[in-house]
């Protein structure tokens, strides 16, 4: 049931897409479509467009603090659009920005903004991204939730679907609801949305239940193994030399 208009969160969408040369070849542009539906319903949406790590980090460290002092009073989404896999997103010049980097870049912003930022991962293995919520100390999150594909979605499932999210939220759809009609709209059911806490909470569970003794002993046994094995290697290699 959508939230009545009077308790709705104004928000505003920053972009920021960073193609790679073959997208920029068939002029390919997630960002333009993504701004054309946002920009329908009333929304602001700001895109910007990042080359290289210079300007990826310039995009969050001063072109969305600017924003929101153009749009005060309203919480942004950022929406990252770029190429990925699960260590992390790469860039246009082929520079991969691991989680924990993207981690450090996104901490200071949700911190101002009170652990309200959510983050819209479009890239191959996006959720992978709740790995930036994963440790063990009480630390602050780089972030309130994201909303990801866990697979690899074709650029028209990316379109439609995160078109239809940003609609539904500014009827005030709540965020579980509207990324379950991401998932009917665009036919692709791996689309996910995951709270900072819930990943941190899943990491600690993983963590308390594992075996520490036991998983040693596993290792020790392994290296003990491939050590066996390399050195039955070096002794047929040896014999083969004897004349």
């Amino acid at each position: 049931m959508p939230i009545p208009p009077e308790k709705r969160i104004t928000f505003f969408v920053f972009v920021v897409e960073s193609p790679s040369a073959v997208d920029l070849y068939h002029r390919r542009s997630e960002a333009e479509i993504i701004q054309q539906a946002v920009n329908l319903n009333q929304i602001p949406c700001i895109v910007r467009t990042a080359v290289n790590l210079e300007a990826f980090e310039a995009s969050l460290k001063i072109g969305l603090p600017g924003e929101m002092k153009q749009y005060e009073g309203h919480i942004p989404i950022l929406h990252i659009s770029a190429h990925g896999d699960s260590e992390g997103i790469q860039i246009s010049d082929g520079t991969v920005i691991p989680w924990a980097d993207l981690r450090q870049l996104l901490a200071p912003i949700n911190i101002a903004l009170d652990n309200k930022l959510l983050v819209c991962l479009s890239c191959c293995e996006g959720l992978a991204g709740t790995r930036m919520a994963m440790f063990i100390e009480d630390e602050g999150y780089p972030f309130y939730a994201i909303v990801a594909n866990a697979g690899k979605p074709l650029w028209s499932d990316t379109a439609v679907a995160y078109s239809t999210f940003y609609h539904l939220l500014s009827k005030g759809e709540v965020i579980v609801d509207a990324v379950e009609a991401m998932r009917a709209a665009s036919g692709e059911k791996t689309f996910f949305v995951e709270t900072a806490e819930q990943s941190r909470q899943s990491y600690l569970d993983y963590i308390r239940s594992v075996d520490v003794p036991a998983a040693q002993e596993q290792l020790e046994e392994k290296l003990s193994q491939e050590e066996s094995s390399h050195l039955a290697k070096l002794r047929k290699v040896g014999e083969k030399k004897k004349p």
